[in-house]
């Protein structure tokens, strides 16, 4: 007993002086010796990655020589709620719902409203300069309708023609169901579009081929979601021959409508950069030509500047991300 004794001592004696005495436990490896024979355990769980919650505005550098201004964009969402992003802009617009108000119940029109022009307290709307009208057509109970949307297009129609020098040339249309159509709102909206509106709509978020309507309208900018890693398709995304475009729409920073910030996702995000880069399409056709644009040469510029996404399928993302850089080269010459 005394022999196997003393080859263990000797043993140890050599680790310790051959490799130090942080190496005497040969324990679990998220265990640790100190010098002073004390055991700590080291947390060794993976740690993910720290999110950028700017990722999709990185794709809209703020220095720009586009910005909106004297476009208006009308949003027919869930309403406005107040924010410090938007003081200063004079918002206006009408509920078409039977809230009574124009302020925002679902958390929904005011994340579109702040892709599309926060002011840049904590980040900047894609266009900023843009002067915002509020449609609400879905009071946040779930029993959104066609009609609404229909009638909220009808006053754009209405107010353009009373204001031929002022119109409103792009409108965000959040609405979209799976299948079917409406008659009223598809003659409101290819209406509006053969006056020169640009309308933008979300693809749909079911995940599944099929575009929803009215985004599957030849008459309306149809546009798929981009995941965070600016690669992939966001999972919930709907997808078909009819898309577009394609525009952040996972986890994109915006405005809530309790007064502070939030991550959005879906292709209704997606599609409100795509209705601010029409904004700035806008802005540049009009100084170019020296009146309002048409639906097609909007669409036309637009096309131009859109920048193919390697690996995904066209029915994904149509013609790609507008890149706004090449956009505003088309319309401002560098000296």
């Amino acid at each position: 007993m005394m022999r196997r004794f003393f080859i263990l001592c000797f043993c140890l004696f050599e680790t310790a002086v051959a490799y130090g005495t942080e190496t005497l436990f040969l324990g679990p490896t998220n265990m640790r010796v100190s010098e002073n024979g004390e055991f700590s355990w080291v947390d060794m769980t993976p740690q993910p990655e720290a999110f950028d919650n700017l990722w999709a505005y990185r794709y809209y550098p703020i220095e720009k020589k586009l910005t909106g201004l004297g476009v208006k964009v009308a949003i027919a969402d869930s309403g406005i709620s107040s924010h410090p992003e938007f003081n200063g802009k004079h918002i206006m617009g009408q509920d078409f719902t039977l809230s009574g108000a124009l302020s925002d119940l679902k958390n929904h029109g005011t994340g579109i409203a702040g892709i599309i022009g926060a002011r840049g307290l904590r980040f900047t709307g894609v266009a900023p300069q843009a002067s915002l009208l509020i449609y609400k057509i879905d009071d946040g109970s779930r029993l959104i309708g066609p009609q609404a949307a229909a009638n909220a297009i009808q006053t754009i129609l209405s107010y353009n023609e009373q204001n031929p020098n002022d119109k409103i040339t792009v409108l965000n249309l959040s609405y979209g169901v799976s299948g079917g159509g409406y008659a009223a709102l598809t003659n409101a909206i290819n209406r509006a579009h053969d006056s020169g509106v640009v309308i933008v709509s979300p693809a749909g978020n079911y995940g599944f081929p099929g575009v929803f309507y009215p985004a599957n309208l030849s008459t309306v900018i149809a546009v798929s979601a981009l995941g965070a890693d600016g690669k992939t398709l966001y999972p919930n995304s709907a997808y078909g021959p009819e898309v577009e475009f394609i525009a952040p729409g996972d986890r994109v920073y915006s405005t809530s409508a309790a007064g502070d910030y939030t991550l959005m996702s879906g292709s209704s995000a997606a599609a409100a950069f795509v209705s601010a880069a029409a904004a700035l399409a806008v802005e540049g056709l009009q100084k170019q030509l020296g009146r309002y644009p048409t639906v097609a040469e909007v669409k036309a510029a637009l096309k131009k500047a859109a920048v193919k996404i390697p690996g995904l399928p066209d029915i994904a993302q149509g013609n790609g991300m507008i890149d706004v850089t090449k956009l505003e080269k088309q319309f401002v010459k560098e000296k």
